[in-house]
């Protein structure tokens, strides 16, 4: 198949590579032309995958009319809040019938709908599906084995998908597309809260307990918006939460770690160096859980020690200190 890939991150990069090594036609667009330039002559995406070699007739293009031409396959990795912008800018030149997949993950802050909403507004008719799962690029660019879920309404585009898996990833199907799309997101403000934990000296216990109250949150969320419960019990639910909560490469953890040690998010973000999609996540899931009423109080307490300049030590006492409940109340 032809597949355009939009966005040239790690992601993007990283899924990109592994199309074009199972035989597909890969075009990749980047906005910035140097450095796309650079990608083309080392066969190195240096800034996001560095000492990855890329496919030699893999091309990256700055130029989105030369990367969709022709293309079966449209796959999103561009972050969430970018996603209007971008492919408003896109609409005459991306056909009608184009199948869009889409990897990232996220809640428009704007908005406060996920992202196969806002791509429902933008092109209303082109089939869509969203791939989701424990999946870090660093280690689907050396071919460690993973496994994803597709989830989309249109069961023609899911089994399409799902064909492109091979021995290093596997990809199951889901048809709720609203539970895929909210674990995804969600599960990148737990894993801020465990980066502060950590950054402020907090044991293996505490983070369980972020995990695992974290994950009551994602489904309390999920269940007011429509989702099934099953869902987050796969791979887009558990599966994502615990690859994001505990592996190095996790940049949501990782910036939260820097701000438990003391850094502002500006400082933390910085040092990263890539996007750090739980920080508007945060903001968007705080209002929509405002404006519907779902009692999310660790999304509350980050929310607060983030943007209010609450104090650390007080929010957690505050926490430990709520009404005592059941556990599996929703």
């Amino acid at each position: 198949m032809n597949i355009a890939v939009i966005g040239a991150g790690s992601w993007g990069t990283a899924f990109g590579r592994y199309l074009s090594l199972q035989g597909h036609r890969v075009r990749v667009f980047g906005r910035n032309p140097d450095k796309i330039r650079l990608i083309n002559q080392t066969h190195q995406n240096s800034e996001y995958l560095p000492g990855i070699e890329l496919p030699p007739d893999m091309v990256f293009s700055s130029r989105i009319e030369e990367v969709v031409a022709e293309a079966d396959l449209l796959i999103n990795a561009i972050s969430s809040q970018y996603i209007r912008e971008q492919y408003g800018a896109f609409k005459d030149v991306i056909a009608k019938d184009l199948p869009i997949i889409n990897l990232s993950k996220g809640i428009e802050l704007r908005s406060l709908k996920l992202i196969h909403q806002v791509f429902r507004e933008i092109y209303p008719d082109n089939p869509y599906a969203a791939l989701s799962g424990p999946s870090h690029a660093e280690e689907v660019a050396i071919d460690m084995p993973t496994t994803l879920v597709v989830a989309s309404a249109d069961e023609d585009l899911a089994h399409l998908v799902q064909s492109l898996s091979s021995r290093s990833i596997r990809i199951y199907r889901s048809n709720d597309l609203l539970g895929v799309e909210t674990g995804g997101a969600l599960k990148n403000i737990i894993a801020l809260a465990v980066g502060v934990s950590d950054g402020i000296g907090f044991g293996d216990n505490t983070q369980a307990a972020i995990m695992t109250r974290g994950m009551a949150e994602i489904m309390r969320m999920g269940a007011m918006l429509g989702a099934k419960t099953e869902t987050f019990l796969g791979l887009s639910g558990f599966g994502d939460l615990i690859v994001t909560c505990t592996s190095r490469h996790s940049r949501n953890r990782r910036c939260g770690r820097l701000i438990g040690q003391g850094m502002s998010v500006k400082q933390a973000t910085e040092q990263v160096g890539m996007v750090v999609e739980g920080i508007r996540t945060m903001e968007a899931a705080q209002a929509l859980a405002n404006q519907l009423g779902i009692d999310m109080p660790l999304t509350k307490a980050l929310y607060d020690i983030i943007h209010e300049g609450a104090s650390i030590a007080d929010t957690i006492i505050e926490l430990m200190e709520r009404d005592y409940k059941r556990e599996f109340i929703l």
